[in-house]
Order: C-alpha cells, then structure tokens, then sequence
C-alpha cells in the first residue's frame, strides 16, 4: 500500500532542525493523517506478514536478517524512545505534561 501523497514530504534542503510544521495544530493535523496511513498499512498486511524474513544491509553493509515481527517491535517500540525526549524537552521549558505513565493511564 503506498503511503498518500505528500505525507512523507519533506521541504528542499531539510535538515535535522528544520521546522516541519509552525503551529500546534497543523503538526497533530498532520500525525493524524500519519496514524491513519501506519494503521492502513497494518491492516493490508497478510496474517503471515510478521513471521517472515527481513533481509537488508546496514549502512555499513553489513547483511542482516530477522523476522519482520522484530522489526515491527522496533518500529512502534522506537517512539517511545522520542516521546519520552520530546516529554523532557517540555517539561525543562516548564510544560506540564501531565501523567505519562501508562498503567495510570489506563
């Protein structure tokens, strides 16, 4: 499935500090339309998608394989890694973030 128009865009000449979106509610807009897409793509994936095997090189060229469910692990896994920075990021600039851990939260 591919991913809509646009919605891995990036402008000419970005970098890692350019600003992707100015205000609040183009950027959540825009995850919106993000999780839509990752949750379609999930949802045309064959039940044996999981248990196949990835095969790559790294950027060093080093070959590599494991099941596709190792790497699905790291891709939802990973964003906890940056919502935990982008959390920090806040609350040293004085945002409450209210309560992030997940069993109070659920």
């Amino acid at each position: 499935m591919p991913c809509p128009a646009g919605l891995l865009a990036l402008p000419a000449g970005a970098r890692h500090e350019t600003e992707l979106r100015a205000d609040w509610a183009a950027l959540r807009a825009h995850r919106a339309r993000l999780d839509a897409a990752i949750e379609a793509w999930l949802a045309a994936l064959p039940a044996d998608f999981p248990q196949r095997t990835m095969r790559y090189s790294n950027t060093k060229g080093v070959q590599r394989e494991h099941p596709m469910w190792q790497a699905l692990t790291h891709f939802f896994n990973h964003q906890t890694h940056h919502r935990g920075q982008v959390t920090t990021l806040l609350m040293q600039a004085g945002v409450d973030v209210g309560v992030t851990d997940l069993i109070a939260l659920v």
